[in-house]
């Protein structure tokens, strides 16, 4: 009976089983399918909301259908379970019924029978046993999905893998978290340089940390999306952001000093970087050269450099005068190519003889200007200021007061002495009454007037009053001639500044006037010649000046500058500067002695240098002639049939020529030197030739000597060159006829083409006169003798002008026969015969 009970149980298990597996089935196919999607990983894809949703409605079906399913679930009976157990048994007749039964009639022989019916069940119950239970699913699914979705769970956690809990996790937790709806923190910092720097705006990049900027910078950083507070930290000093927005701030400052910069969140750092601040050096400005006179001008050469970091705005030079430093100084104002440069250098030239100083030495530098208004201060150099030499002997009186007046504003006794000496010789005004009420005027403001405003004024008409008695009748063209100059170099300058059109145009103007002041002041200097009878105006360290010669000039200058072409314009622009200043210098008919004998010598000693590469040449001829024995290029030739000299007693001969020929450079260079202040670098660098030629002829090199002397021939044949613009430099270009002019297409004696020599210079002959003023005495419209030609001078007589130009051509022939003798590439044919002709000299 115990077996028989657990039986029973087993058996209403199965039936329990049969019935509610079928009732689970639906609700377990969906949380199946749900599976699936987790280990898919797919709910937590969905919003919050739809995943929640989702999870709901699952949950919703879940428990629906199972309480749905499970009530029409009716737990089995002892009966019905007795039933299973007969059916899987296969008993018949019920026989677990008899072992609850009992008989109707409880008679003897029904008892005895009933007994043995018990008896014989009781012996059937060792056949009773339970079945595996039976849902019959496949009677609700005909179409098997269960088996789909039991295939489908397997493939998904075969991709799940041992991500399979997370994702179920995920699939049932979603995440409430609420995301930010404000983009992340944007951090943006750039650095402004100063304007004057020309540099670009530098962005700040979070990479690179060591950043260098120019002083007065200014920094800004901007934050977007952030809201609580933020600072700035630079420097151990902090500044706070300002808000711009709801949800950007932004802080900015100037740059004095470098530092860590951090810019911070709260606590939190989002930016840090080393900054480096370059402090802004001031300009550095110098003499390129010692300032003074512009060589056979009257202008002061000012030549000048100047740098900066980012460039100079301004430069100007400042000369005080050397007896008075307390004094206001002279400023003159050098303009800038483009106004503003890092670097450049330059010579400005400015007409200074009209100021009071002119004459004295006075103490100059320079100062530069940067933009943040720093400066920079050349060392001092001291020169004499420039003067306009006076012919007019009251012109040169007058000079002097002024210059006294100066020197000494305190004390006018001298000048008032001069003008009072002046003023007792009436006779030497002749009929000009009104230059002697002019001095008398001067002289007693300065007697009367004490005030410090007197002694400048006095000098401005001391001044008028000395151009007017030097100039006469040419005083007031010449003024104007004077204005209309500097006026054109104002402009030139401003188009030096700024090339524009306005400019150019302005420019263009100024020359034009120019041009109408120069021919007014040439045809006064016309007439005031014609009326004094004598010759036109002449500079005897120049050639001769025509009208033609500076309109020309001038016309290209204009034309240069309307071409864009500024250079251009500068370059004719100074040539016309230094023909106005000849002009302006020349004397009537008259020859400087001193100059026309200091270039004589110079000729003597640049023939020298000649005579010196003729015998360098000789010299080169006898090393070539024994390394072309030793090397047995050409059997040994002797001269007219006598024996070939012996090599070694040649080459010591050579060898004390060369240390004669450079003992000789040695004098010629310290000559040249007390002539013109300055030794052409060519001559040292054949001195040091030469010294090799010695030292390898004394070795017996005769190749490395034969090298030695072509460098020196060289340099002899540069030297000369550089020894005749010396000469011009400081004598002034030659005359024509001198025998020092270029020809035959070289560059002359000293080296350059001289000022109106065949090109755009000056062309020689007589200014254009009015042809209908004949002079009844012979001479035409400009005061010339025509038997003395057309170069403007007049001899009188005085000179056997054949024989004076035979003697220059013979020396002009000398030159140019050492000149070409130098030249040891042409054939020997011609250097043997150029040999013959300068032995008769």
């Amino acid at each position: 009976m115990k077996r028989l009970a657990k039986l029973r149980i087993l058996a209403r298990a199965a039936l329990l089983l049969e019935a509610v597996w079928p009732a689970l089935w639906p609700p377990l196919g969906v949380a199946g399918v749900f599976l699936c999607a987790a280990l898919l990983d797919l709910p937590p894809l969905l919003p919050v909301w739809a995943h929640i949703a989702l999870l709901m409605g699952i949950s919703t079906a879940i428990v629906g259908l199972t309480i749905s399913g499970l009530r029409r679930v009716v737990p089995p009976s002892q009966a019905a379970a007795d039933r299973r157990l007969e059916a899987d048994s296969g008993l018949s007749h019920r026989p677990l019924a008899v072992l609850s039964d009992r008989p109707a009639r409880a008679d003897p022989a029904g008892m005895a029978l009933w007994q043995a019916h018990v008896a014989r069940a009781v012996v059937l119950l060792d056949r009773l046993r339970v079945g595996v239970p039976r849902p019959g699913l496949a009677r609700r699914d005909p179409r098997a999905l269960r088996a789909a979705l039991v295939v489908s769970l397997a493939a998904c956690l075969v991709i799940a893998g041992s991500d399979a809990p997370n994702r179920v996790a995920a699939s049932l937790l979603p995440n409430f978290a609420v995301p930010s709806l404000s983009a992340p923190p944007e951090l943006r910092a750039w650095i402004t340089p100063p304007g004057y720097t020309g540099l670009p705006p530098k962005f700040l990049r979070t990479d690179v940390r060591a950043v260098s900027v120019p002083a007065g910078s200014h920094l800004t950083v901007s934050l977007t999306g952030v809201t609580g507070p933020a600072t700035l930290l630079l420097d151990h000093q902090t500044e706070a952001f300002r808000p711009l927005d709801q949800s950007s701030l932004q802080a900015d400052r100037d740059l004095a000093t470098g530092g860590a910069l951090t810019i911070l969140r709260g606590t939190e750092t989002i930016g840090r970087w080393d900054l480096t601040v370059i402090a802004d050096r001031p300009p550095v400005v110098a003499w390129t050269a010692a300032p003074g006179r512009v060589a056979g001008g009257q202008e002061t050469r000012l030549p000048w450099k100047a740098e900066d970091d980012y460039g100079v705005v301004s430069l100007r030079a400042e000369m005080r005068l050397e007896a008075r430093l307390d004094a206001p100084p002279v400023v003159v104002s050098i303009p800038l190519p483009g106004g503003s440069t890092k670097t450049a250098k330059g010579v400005n030239q400015q007409d200074l003889t009209s100021h009071p100083w002119a004459g004295l030495p006075v103490i100059a530098t320079l100062v530069g200007r940067d933009s943040p208004g720093q400066t920079g201060v050349s060392n001092p150099e001291r020169f004499v200021l420039p003067e306009r030499p006076f012919n007019n002997v009251i012109a040169k009186m007058l000079a002097e007061v002024r210059k006294g007046l100066s020197l000494h504003p305190d004390d006018r006794g001298d000048g008032l002495g001069a003008l009072d000496t002046l003023m007792q010789q009436p006779d030497v005004f002749g009929d000009d009454l009104g230059a002697f009420l002019n001095l008398s005027a001067i002289y007693y403001k300065l007697v009367r007037d004490r005030a410090s405003g007197a002694i400048p004024e006095a000098q401005d008409r001391l001044w008028l009053l000395a151009l007017h008695m030097e100039e006469g009748q040419t005083e007031p063209t010449a003024r104007a001639l004077e204005e209309a100059r500097q006026a054109a170099k104002d402009a030139l300058d401003a188009l030096v500044r700024e090339p524009n059109q306005q400019n150019r145009d302005a420019l263009d103007e100024r020359l034009k006037e120019l041009q109408q002041a120069i021919d007014r002041h040439m045809q006064a200097l016309m007439e005031e010649a014609f009326r004094k009878g004598e010759s036109m105006p002449v500079d005897p360290d120049s050639r001769p000046i025509t009208q033609q010669d500076l309109e020309r000039l001038a016309d290209r200058a204009r034309e240069a500058a309307r071409e864009g072409h500024t250079s251009e314009a500068q370059r004719r622009m100074a040539e016309l500067e230094r023909m106005l200043d000849q002009l302006r210098n020349a004397k009537p008919g008259q020859e400087n002695q001193r100059n026309a004998q200091q270039r004589q010598r110079g000729r003597q000693q640049m023939g020298a240098v000649q005579d010196m590469v003729a015998r360098e040449g000789g010299l080169l001829d006898h090393t070539e002639r024994r390394v072309d024995q030793v090397m047995r290029l050409r059997p040994p030739a002797s001269p007219l049939g006598s024996s070939s000299p012996d090599p070694d007693s040649e080459r010591d001969t050579d060898r004390r020529v060369q240390l004669a020929l450079r003992r000789a450079l040695g004098e010629l260079m310290q000559q040249f030197g007390d002539l013109t202040g300055e030794i052409p670098p060519s001559l040292s660098e054949a001195d040091q030739a030469m010294r090799e030629a010695g030292r390898q002829l004394n070795q017996g090199r005769d190749k490395a000597a034969g090298d030695a002397v072509q460098a020196a021939i060289a340099a002899l044949q540069k030297g000369a060159k550089e020894m005749g613009q010396a000469m011009s430099r400081q004598f002034g270009p030659p005359q024509p006829g001198s025998g020092d002019e270029a020809g035959d297409g070289d560059e002359g004696l000293f080296g350059m083409t001289m000022p109106g020599g065949r090109g755009e210079g000056p062309q020689n002959g007589p200014l254009t006169g009015n042809p209908g003023r004949a002079d009844p005495r012979g001479r035409d419209p400009l005061g010339r003798s025509p038997a003395n030609g057309t170069s403007g001078l007049d001899e009188s007589g005085d000179v056997t002008i054949p024989e004076e130009q035979e003697r220059l051509k013979s020396q002009a022939i000398q030159q140019e026969l050492r000149r070409r003798g130098a030249e040891r590439d042409r054939p020997q044919p011609e250097l043997d015969y150029i040999d013959r002709l300068l032995k008769q000299f």
